[in-house]
């Protein structure tokens, strides 16, 4: 069942001189590698810390493709904080995360959140603010697939229109242009809303596998596109504020990509890399600061939802690109929203737009659908010589974008109701394309880097780099009591190149 807890321990604000003081404390006099005393003995001494809160986020259901077809599965986390002081436990209110059903039903209360945040717009606007407790829920789920989409993600979209905000002046601020944009920015700032954008299935550090895990399901990449990209923008305001200069307090939506950033002010985006998340020009343009694709793809819908302003879109290839990929969406939807029930919202293909009419594209790809398991369907063909000796990999040149990994498909799922399911699996998985990536190349929403096993013949050429699988098909994270692939008929089902045999 995958879950996170996260310990928070703060730091007295006038210890070691103020802010200046605490953050020279993350710099260590070595490199971390060789001194690693500098953590325990500088920025994480006890003596120096009080423990905060404890935080969980944790899977809770999972509906798999079997039964969502057309979503290619679902799945709901739980998100609460607790206090903890000696033996007695309390709930706290969640950071920014307003409690919808109270609001909804207290008008009064309703205005006075409205109140406070025309009041701390330029807070807000940076992303530094912090809205009263009494405003705050102590429990929300969040949903995905399509989280980044889901009404259930944005809970400020049905509370406020942007008209109880068009009243305020936005030419100062440097995020926010339009009242549109400032209730997408309290979405996104919720728990629910930056868990399920620019995340990994709703989580921003799940960490990395250790030897005990099957070598058929080990993780490449334990953290989320988000984390990746937040990292420079905290190591540059840590640096700011050690060397007593005013850092950019600019906290940018939590699926832009990374960014060089400037003391006091200046932000330059780095253009958005394959499948990673991009803003429609009528939704661009609602703020001063976004960003282009880049690697000559477009920003292109992928989902739209009723009761929410804002679209799924990612940097995709054109219609008509001759360098089609494996794992490239093929299916665009729309999503009927539940307010009350989000595990009854309903997804309905609406199109293809893969390009699959002309050239090589026209016989070498299918597009395979959400129902065995691909959220918005993926461009597929089946591994050949040339791909199992991962010939395109070559150093110093740039890493494909597709790779020889593991398939499975709708089998997948049918193991589990086995009961043999070592013996099931290895004839459900086999070798099959799909999207390269890598430390610093992220798979697109609703999917995970997922290792190469240690002993796939040629595996020297390709260290550090993994497939994209849908999220769910990693035992992980899954809670369907998976059976661990350690059999011996799995392990001569994916030695000695895995076999000739593709599964889709």
């Amino acid at each position: 069942m995958p879950f996170n807890f996260n310990a928070i321990y703060s730091v007295a604000p006038d210890a070691d001189g103020g802010c200046v003081g605490v953050a020279g404390r993350w710099t260590p006099q070595l490199d971390e590698t060789v001194d690693v005393g500098w953590l325990i003995g500088g920025p994480l001494e006890k003596a120096g810390l009080s423990f905060k809160q404890l935080e969980l986020n944790a899977q809770v259901v999972r509906f798999p493709s079997g039964q969502e077809t057309e979503f290619g599965g679902q799945a709901a986390y739980l998100m609460r904080i607790f206090g903890i002081d000696g033996e007695t436990v309390s709930e706290k209110p969640l950071e920014n995360t307003p409690d919808l059903a109270r609001l909804s039903d207290d008008a009064a209360l309703k205005a006075k959140l409205a109140d406070y945040i025309s009041a701390n717009v330029a807070a807000v606007d940076l992303g530094v603010y912090e809205i009263p407790d009494e405003f705050l829920a102590k429990k929300v789920v969040s949903w995905s697939t399509f989280g980044s989409a889901r009404q259930a993600n944005h809970p400020f979209t049905p509370l406020f229109q942007p008209a109880d905000f068009s009243g305020l002046d936005y030419s100062a601020l440097k995020l926010l242009r339009t009242p549109e944009a400032l209730v997408e920015r309290l979405d996104n700032g919720a728990c629910q809303g930056c868990h399920q954008a620019g995340s990994t299935a709703g989580f921003h550090f799940i960490g990395l596998d250790d030897k005990t895990t099957s070598p058929l399901n080990r993780i490449e990449v334990g953290i989320s596109p988000h984390l990746h990209a937040e990292m420079p923008r905290r190591e540059a305001w840590l640096r700011a504020t050690a060397d007593g200069n005013e850092p950019n307090h600019l906290r940018p939506l939590s699926f832009a990509p990374p960014a060089a950033w400037k003391d006091a002010g200046g932000v330059a985006y780095a253009p958005a890399e394959m499948a990673m998340p991009c803003l429609m020009p009528q939704d661009a343009a609602r703020f001063g600061t976004t960003w282009q694709c880049g690697g000559g793809t477009v920003c292109t819908a992928l989902a739209t939802a009723s009761g929410v302003r804002t679209k799924l879109a990612q940097c995709l290839l054109p219609k008509d690109s001759e360098k089609m990929f494996s794992g490239h969406p093929c299916l665009t939807g729309s999503i009927a929203s539940n307010g009350t029930q989000p595990f009854n919202d309903r997804y309905s293909i609406t199109g293809q737009f893969a390009a699959f009419a002309t050239g090589i594209s026209r016989t070498a790809y299918t597009c395979r659908p959400p129902k065995i398991g691909v959220p918005a369907g993926i461009a597929y063909r089946g591994c050949n010589d040339t791909d199992r000796a991962f010939a395109g990999f070559k150093p110093g040149k740039p890493m494909p974008n597709e790779i020889c990994g593991l398939v499975g498909g709708k089998k997948f799922d049918i193991c589990v109701a086995t009961n043999n399911f070592d013996q099931c699996l290895g004839g459900a998985v086999n070798r099959g394309n799909r999207p390269a990536c890598s430390a610093d190349h992220f798979c697109r929403e609703d999917y995970m880097c997922q290792s190469l096993p240690p002993d796939t013949p040629g595996i020297g050429k390709v260290k550090g780099v993994g497939f994209c699988s849908p999220t769910y098909f990693i035992f992980q994270m899954r809670i369907d009591n998976h059976a661990t692939p350690w059999s011996r008929a799995v392990r001569a089902t994916m030695g000695a190149g895995f076999g000739a045999a593709e599964a889709e």
